[in-house]
């Protein structure tokens, strides 16, 4: 009776071992995604692009790992940009 206990709980912490090896790589998943989480939110991005720009922010949408902003320049024209959310560089 000893031995059956003794075989049940190594049979248990072997499969608790197993699941923690197993789900291992999805925690580091997890820690990677949010070390590229956006710091920057979607006013700060419109500010960045209003100011290097000028205009009137027509629209600002999350767009991957940043914000794609749209803004009417004072000569009429539209542009469409692309700030990143971590960085903050704005390209386009």
């Amino acid at each position: 009776m000893k031995n059956l206990a003794l075989v049940c709980v190594v049979i248990s912490l072997l499969s608790v071992a197993s699941y923690s090896a197993n789900t291992a790589p999805y925690a580091d998943k997890k820690q990677n995604s949010q070390k590229h989480k956006k710091s920057i939110s979607a006013g700060q991005a419109a500010s960045m692009v209003k100011a290097k720009f000028g205009g009137k922010v027509l629209k600002v949408q999350s767009s991957g790992n940043g914000y794609r902003v749209k803004i009417l320049k004072p000569d009429g024209r539209i542009i469409s940009v692309f700030v990143d959310g971590v960085s903050g560089r704005i390209r386009g």
